[in-house]
């Protein structure tokens, strides 16, 4: 069986680009609310959260099965930036950036109200639980790759 390959498949060069990019615009200044927050000098911001196969697959399994008892079509994950607060139940994790996950469903918009043209896009089911808790980078702040 043949695999369908993704649309939007990257390159390691072109991934630590944009992790080089996103390090030199904003990482900066990410780091100085952290420090800020924490008051801890020269403590540096997550770069990264890693979630394994089997909780996707899982995550992925238990939204379509959601989604169908409730007569929703997902469609999609959106991936959401987040940031932890304090006096959370993994201490380490205070102030730091996170990503969570959130199934989507089609939405049919009209492109404009003269025509009926319409576009599909997705909107956010937010009556199924989304996914965070992902690991972070060893240490937090380590860039792509991480060997």
């Amino acid at each position: 069986m043949k695999t369908n390959l993704p649309k939007g498949l990257i390159t390691p060069l072109e991934a630590k680009k944009l992790n080089q990019q996103f390090v030199k615009t904003r990482s900066k200044e990410l780091n100085k609310i952290i420090e800020k927050l924490d008051n801890k000098p020269n403590k540096k911001d997550s770069l990264s959260s890693w979630f394994s196969l089997e909780e996707l697959e899982n995550y992925i399994a238990y939204v379509k099965e959601v989604g169908a008892k409730k007569g929703i079509d997902i469609n999609g994950l959106r991936v959401y930036f987040g940031a932890y607060g304090k006096n959370i139940k993994n201490p380490v994790k205070n102030n730091l950036s996170t990503v969570f996950l959130v199934p989507t469903t089609a939405k049919k918009e009209s492109i404009q109200k003269k025509t009926i043209a319409a576009v599909e896009t997705s909107s956010d089911v937010d009556d199924i639980e989304g996914l965070n808790l992902g690991g972070t980078g060893n240490p937090p702040s380590a860039t792509y790759p991480q060997l």
